[in-house]
């Protein structure tokens, strides 16, 4: 077992009374790394406070949150999300975080959905034009809008991702990192290792922060892949790990997805049964 230079984080908010009461619970399970817990409507006072308690405790706020998709087919909703997208990534640039995250966006009215022009060239069209917006009207200084991969819809990929780089053409764009979100099929389920080295090769001066997540093929006649808590499945996290660490021994590693703070307890256990984390 060797001894992977990350930073351990959650994409996961106990329950506090406080920032202090907040940031010292994630010291206390031995989290480095954190999503910002609050939104831009917060007020400043709040996420200066909370930020301060992260950095007095050497905790990295790796990322603030987006969540949503600007290209909703309803005018008010996607109005509302775009006017989110902007006002998080300035969120982001203020507190230091290394990137604001959120997904392309799905082509109807579900933010996270599966839709047939989530492929169009429309869409990708659209989502390029609306990056390159984003990154000119807030002028990041300090951080990176990122998409987080998604299988169904674009970037799904190492080289689809490689290509929005290129087209979106601007340095504050860069890359979320979910080595998980790459598998969609049996041969990307058994060979995720070879998917994880080409998304390094290809991305990895570009990648911001990363999740860390777990799936397992189900006995079934169907294809089904479902989210277990990481150790549990299939992923070779040592391997991902490893390949995070070689690129930034600073690199925020989120654990997420998880059902409530127990299984992130049992999560952040089993990563380091299997992986010695320097701290």
């Amino acid at each position: 077992m060797g001894e992977f230079a990350v930073r351990l984080g959650l994409n996961f908010t106990p329950p506090h009374s406080s920032p202090e009461d907040w940031a010292e619970k994630l010291y206390q399970k031995g989290v480095r790394a954190t999503a910002f817990p609050l939104d831009y409507h917060a007020p400043v006072s709040q996420i200066d406070a909370y930020v301060q308690a992260a950095k007095e405790r050497d905790i990295l706020i790796a990322e603030v949150g987006i969540w949503n998709s600007p290209h909703h087919t309803d005018p008010r909703e996607r109005s509302l999300a775009r006017e989110a997208c902007l006002e998080q990534l300035r969120l982001a640039d203020y507190v230091n975080a290394r990137c604001a995250v959120n997904v392309s966006g799905a082509a109807g009215p579900v933010w996270y959905g599966c839709y047939r022009d989530n492929y169009s060239q429309a869409v990708y069209a659209e989502n390029v034009a609306f990056i390159q917006f984003l990154c000119d009207e807030a002028k990041p200084r300090n951080t990176y809008y990122t998409l987080e991969v998604m299988q169904w819809m674009l970037p799904d990929s190492p080289e689809q991702y490689a290509r929005f780089l290129q087209d979106v053409d601007r340095e504050r764009f860069a890359v979320h990192m979910d080595a998980v979100n790459f598998v969609k099929d049996p041969y990307l389920c058994t060979h995720h290792n070879e998917v994880i080295d080409k998304a390094f090769r290809l991305l990895g001066p570009k990648i911001r922060s990363c999740h860390l997540k777990d799936f397992r093929l189900k006995d079934a006649t169907s294809l089904m892949v479902e989210e277990v808590i990481p150790g549990t499945g299939m992923l070779d996290i040592p391997h991902y790990l490893a390949c995070v660490g070689r690129l930034d021994p600073d690199m925020p590693v989120l654990l997420e997805h998880l059902s409530g703070e127990a299984e992130y307890d049992e999560a952040l256990a089993r990563v380091r049964s299997v992986c010695s984390l320097s701290r």
